[in-house]
């Protein structure tokens, strides 16, 4: 059966050559619950002279690790069980010099190639698996402005994928995983973004807590929006970059806050939040 991928047009091919893990330094994962800044804080990244940026490049990952597709993207994704959270073990032989490859060949010769795909916050274990060397660079924002971020994607048709699949991924997980008797609470597309958020940082929290990697920078999408340009700093000592003009000319202009804070929001924080994530929300320091 054929193992290629559908469904995702446009995406460059790589070419074949023999490529290993990536050294220390050479490539770094952006990982945080989807739209908590994942993405500003990899275009902040983008403009620096010495990063290579790819964002949210799906097939990255499905072309070589049908495991990972959880959208249907593959027209075979069903043979190889995805899952939401993946670990070290789950790393399979087959596949990881083609990631390699396409790993190197998305670098295209700079000093940092850095990666952003939003799932990956349920899959740091699989990701060190593969890159013990990597950087990790975890992000986290209030749950609540994550689930209305998630809950206008979900309305436009562009968060669950094929069918809803994601979704139905997300309750196996739940499922599997403790959080089953919260499912019956997810009466609207924010309750389900809720908890899909708390899952999400709570994965990334509890491998963390037992095997953080040794390149780990930690942040908070308030502190990026607040000192975007102090933001630059650390993530330049972080990643050993040279400092950029270009990147914080570009954080300096356009970093900033477009939507209202949870607490500003109209209508305030909706009644379920409590239940759904109450005391999550309050250990990272977010009030309801």
């Amino acid at each position: 059966m054929s193992n290629s991928v559908s469904a995702i047009p446009g995406q460059p091919k790589a070419p074949v050559h023999s490529a290993g893990p990536p050294a220390a330094g050479a490539v770094a994962f952006i990982v945080g619950c989807g739209r908590s800044g994942t993405t500003i804080l990899g275009t902040i990244l983008s403009h620096h002279e010495d990063v290579s940026y790819v964002n949210d490049r799906f097939d990255l990952w499905i072309r070589p690790f049908g495991v990972t597709d959880i959208w249907g993207h593959r027209y075979d994704a069903p043979r190889y069980n995805p899952r939401v959270a993946l670990t070290e073990a789950d790393v399979p032989v087959e596949g990881r010099q083609r990631f390699y490859e396409l790993l190197e060949f998305e670098r295209r010769g700079r000093q940092v190639l850095v990666e952003k795909l939003a799932i990956n916050n349920f899959r740091i274990g699989f990701l060190m698996g593969l890159c013990p060397e990597a950087s990790i660079i975890s992000i986290v924002r209030h749950g609540c402005e994550v689930a209305w971020s998630i809950e206008a994607k979900v309305n436009a048709g562009q968060w669950y994928g094929k069918g809803d699949a994601k979704w139905e991924h997300l309750v196996s997980y739940a499922k599997s995983n403790g959080y089953d008797h919260l499912l019956p609470l997810c009466k609207t597309a924010w309750d389900r973004a809720l908890l899909e958020w708390r899952m999400s940082v709570e994965a990334a929290e509890r491998y963390l807590a037992v095997k953080a990697p040794r390149r780990l920078l930690r942040l908070r999408y308030e502190e990026m929006i607040e000192n975007p340009e102090g933001l630059c700093d650390r993530l330049e000592s972080f990643l050993d970059l040279k400092p950029s003009a270009a990147m914080r000319h570009f954080a300096r202009s356009e970093v900033r806050r477009k939507n209202p804070t949870a607490h500003q929001r109209p209508g305030g924080i909706p009644a379920s939040a409590e239940a759904i994530a109450g005391d999550t929300l309050r250990r990272l320091g977010y009030s309801l």
